[in-house]
């Protein structure tokens, strides 16, 4: 009975080697800047159709990814970007975003933010 099963777990083994692997796509790859990360933040946010961002900025590194609908991106200096579902962006700490809104006028859009934060920093400042 011992036989059996050691022969049984190494076929098992060998069958579940040769399975092919996950599919998997770099969605973004970024060297950090020399920073001191303490907590990182996760964010859902959906944005209502046609609804937008104010002017801001993050005093943090964000890195974010459209799960769906189409998100017009601007920050201060660069030309507008058009992200769909399935895109990645990164907004740098310090830099002012021009322009972060839903680009439909006939749905919401909703994407991933992540802020690498320190100690209690704020993820995002409105900028006056």
């Amino acid at each position: 009975m011992k036989k059996i099963l050691l022969i049984m777990s190494v076929l098992t083994t060998g069958t579940l080697a040769a399975q092919t692997p996950p599919a998997r796509k770099v969605l973004l790859q970024q060297a950090l800047p020399g920073i001191s990360v303490e907590t990182v933040k996760m964010d859902e946010i959906t944005f209502a159709p046609g609804q937008g961002a104010p002017v801001h900025h993050h005093p943090c590194e964000v890195y974010g990814y459209v799960v769906s609908g189409q998100i017009l991106y601007q920050p201060a200096g660069e030309p507008a970007q058009l992200l769909h579902a399935g895109d990645s962006f990164r907004e740098a700490a310090g830099r002012e975003i021009s322009v972060f809104k839903n680009a439909q006028n006939d749905q919401p859009a909703t994407f991933i933010a992540v802020y690498l934060l320190r100690k209690d920093q704020p993820s995002i400042i409105i900028n006056k």
